[in-house]
């Protein structure tokens, strides 16, 4: 078995479903998880090389990339959309409210905050309206919340239910801001994954073997099941997860190009602006298998993609 090791804030349905049923382990790997809780603590391990692959935001690489000048890569997208809220204490009944007070935040140029910025430019308040202390993860921006350091935070379920539960008002729904976010992807270290190319296309392989093994009607309430045990969650949860699942990682440009336009209208990237093909690579997925080939051309060509023939072979 070969060894990868691998890093997010949370183990996703089809990463759950290729450890359970086995599509790792078909493809010769041993794939280690360790789950990261602190933005900064993970970005420097990603770049360090702790781990080969981040099963996390590609707007996080994005940034580290342009902001860093860390060279990271995407080979694939692993879910899409996100639920996501910005949450006030009890209270805190409006957005301007926030005005003068702390909230809790993350890295401060990614993610979820970059949403919240959206989020609060769209309303007439700047970033020099508020305060914001870099805390960490959902579950640690929401102990921030409960013991009343912050007003707000931006929070993921199931964060964001204890936060509903704790008496917190919502403020805004991220999806409304960014329908369709990549909220997911592997990615790692260009110069990583370049020379460990045969690992991360069996890793692909085995992922979309399992993201077709899920999908399928007869196995959805087996994958309800494994992802609720997998990530002690109830079941609403688990049903959202399984919602958001790309189907055979497959990298959408359209949600990159997303990443990038939200970044350049924030400021936090600023010219000369690289394309978007700059920080993805299809050729990882399209050479996985074949019959993907084919697919991967004609999603490429809708959408503008790198994945022409001098790439996909």
């Amino acid at each position: 078995m070969d060894l990868i090791r691998t890093t997010g804030y949370h183990r996703r349905p089809a990463h759950v479903v290729a450890e359970k049923k086995g599509f790792f382990a078909g493809e010769g790997l041993e794939v280690s998880f360790e789950e990261a809780t602190y933005a900064p603590g993970h970005n420097q391990g990603m770049a360090e090389g702790r781990w080969g692959i981040s099963l996390s935001s590609p707007d996080t690489m994005i940034a580290r990339t342009t902001r860093d000048g860390v060279d990271f890569l995407l080979f694939m997208q692993a879910e899409e959309g996100l639920d996501a809220f910005l949450i006030g204490r009890p209270g805190i009944g409006s957005l301007e409210q926030l005005r003068g007070k702390l909230l809790a935040g993350d890295p401060g140029d990614s993610n979820l905050d970059l949403i919240r910025k959206k989020i609060l430019r769209a309303h007439g308040i700047e970033e020099s309206d508020y305060q914001v202390e870099i805390i960490g993860s959902s579950p640690y921006r929401l102990e921030a919340f409960l013991q009343g350091k912050v007003v707000a935070a931006m929070l993921t379920p199931p964060s964001s239910e204890k936060a509903f539960g704790a008496g917190g008002t919502l403020l805004a729904k991220a999806e409304d801001y960014v329908p369709n976010w990549p909220l997911t992807g592997g990615w790692g270290l260009r110069k990583w994954i370049e020379s460990h190319r045969d690992l991360v296309v069996r890793f692909i392989r085995a992922w979309a073997a399992a993201t077709d093994w899920l999908l399928e009607r007869e196995h959805f309430e087996e994958t309800i099941q494994l992802v609720m045990e997998a990530g002690h969650i109830n079941r609403e949860r688990a049903e959202h997860a399984y919602g958001k699942v790309v189907p055979k990682g497959r990298i959408s440009p359209v949600t990159i190009r997303k990443v990038l336009e939200l970044r350049i209208e924030l400021g936090v990237y600023p010219p000369p602006h690289s394309p978007a093909e700059r920080f993805y690579d299809f050729s990882y997925w399209c050479v996985s298998d074949r019959r993907w080939m084919i697919a991967g051309l004609r999603a490429a060509r809708r959408n503008n993609g790198p994945c022409g023939p001098a790439r996909c072979r």
